[in-house]
């Protein structure tokens, strides 16, 4: 009788250890970040991702956004007006800094009005190279571990509407990432 015990007890172990692993996923090497450095779709890129027209190229990224990651993780919104994507983007992005806003420096850039800092950014953030320019353009910007313990500039964007779980779950990384690294950064 108490094989049976034991092998129950093995296989409730083992149910639970997987349900929590599917439940609560590891946090990745990227410290407490949901999402991994590297060059796939949803990842943090530090050159250009695999989608990228230029995939593997280093990002020439503006002064001005280097300016504000100085301070803050950060988060771009690159927008126009009568957008539909845009219109329900905006919304979910400012529900989110009510929340994360202290700790994040962000810009919101209309691209109606010629901003060149917003045609900069889509020209250099668009997670697909340009290919077909999308608006709106959400951008993550943050710092993470280079491969010699400096800290180097990590970026995620993504074109249309992505959804406030989606916005929440990179800037809490970019933040996350931002406090961990931010002391070895070297600009």
């Amino acid at each position: 009788m108490s094989s049976i015990k034991a092998k129950n007890l093995t296989s409730l172990t083992l149910t639970f250890i997987l349900l929590t692993s599917i439940l609560f996923p590891v946090v990745s090497a990227s410290g407490g970040a949901e999402h991994p450095v590297g060059s796939g779709p949803k990842e943090w890129w530090i050159e250009y991702p695999a989608q990228h027209s230029n995939a593997g190229s280093a990002v020439d990224h503006p002064s001005w956004a280097l300016d504000l990651l100085e301070e803050k993780a950060v988060l771009v919104f690159i927008h126009k007006n009568n957008c539909p994507s845009c219109a329900v983007q905006e919304p979910d992005i400012k529900k989110v800094l009510e929340e994360l806003g202290d700790e994040t420096a962000y810009r919101d850039l209309l691209i109606d009005n010629g901003d060149q800092k917003a045609w900069e950014g889509i020209n250099i953030y668009d997670p697909n190279g340009g290919v077909m320019t999308y608006v709106p353009v959400t951008i993550f910007l943050t710092l993470v571990s280079g491969p010699s313990g400096e800290a180097e500039v990590a970026w995620h964007s993504v074109t249309g509407y992505s959804g406030e779980r989606q916005i929440r779950s990179y800037l809490n990384d970019a933040i996350a990432l931002y406090e961990e690294n931010s002391a070895k950064w070297d600009r």
